[in-house]
């Protein structure tokens, strides 16, 4: 875990370095320091690929998180640290007249390296398209487990204990936009590595709205 979160770091080393690489004559094309603090929410699909075919199970959640965002000219990096928590509900078959439900929620954090191109901006109103590599973890599940008779029992499971993977390598595609202090950011992430313990594959695709404040 730790030297995926080095890798993380140095790749987003390097592209500061690039940015600020980048040659400037004039005192306005200095690199910019911006803080984002940040909150929103967001849908989680996980699609099982089954022998017997595609099974897709989505879940809503939230996230809140900061980090610093630094540009020049028409190029900006970032790295945003976030906690993330997603609702989980599921049926669990125990025999074939018989199953258990489970409900609770997974808590999880993002370090996601952003890079990309501004193609418009002006003094209100700045345009950032961006790809980025977001590490995932999850880190504890909490859930209620109930019977068709009403009983229910509350457990704090790690995340293979429901065949969840820990880390998630994550592929990001976004686009926001500063309107004066505020920044509206919408982003698509897909899995690079299967997001279950099983044998077979399973996939994570996630959709994040987020509304920050810049400092």
């Amino acid at each position: 875990m730790n030297s995926r979160i080095h890798g993380s770091l140095v790749v987003f080393g390097l592209l500061v370095a690039a940015v600020f690489a980048s040659p400037s004559a004039a005192s306005a094309q200095q690199p910019k320091l911006d803080i984002k603090l940040f909150a929103g929410a967001s849908g989680t699909t996980y699609v099982s690929l089954l022998e017997t075919g595609r099974e897709r199970d989505t879940f809503l959640g939230w996230q809140v998180g900061f980090g610093p965002r630094i540009r020049k000219r028409r190029w900006f990096v970032e790295a945003l640290f976030s906690f993330n928590r997603w609702s989980l509900r599921a049926n669990i078959p125990v025999s074939e007249d018989e199953s258990l439900f489970l409900s609770g929620r997974v808590n999880s954090f993002e370090l996601p390296i952003n890079g990309g191109f501004i193609p418009y901006k002006n003094a209100f109103f700045k345009l950032f398209l961006y790809a980025g590599y977001v590490n995932h973890f999850n880190t504890k599940v909490l859930v209620t487990v109930s019977d068709s008779l009403g009983d229910s029992v509350d457990l704090r499971l790690r995340p293979k204990e429901l065949n969840i993977a820990v880390y998630q390598a994550l592929a990001r595609f976004g686009a926001n936009f500063d309107i004066a202090m505020f920044n509206f950011d919408f982003n698509y992430s897909i899995s690079l590595n299967s997001a279950g313990t099983d044998s077979y594959r399973t996939s994570y695709h996630q959709l994040q709205f987020n509304l920050a404040y810049l400092f």
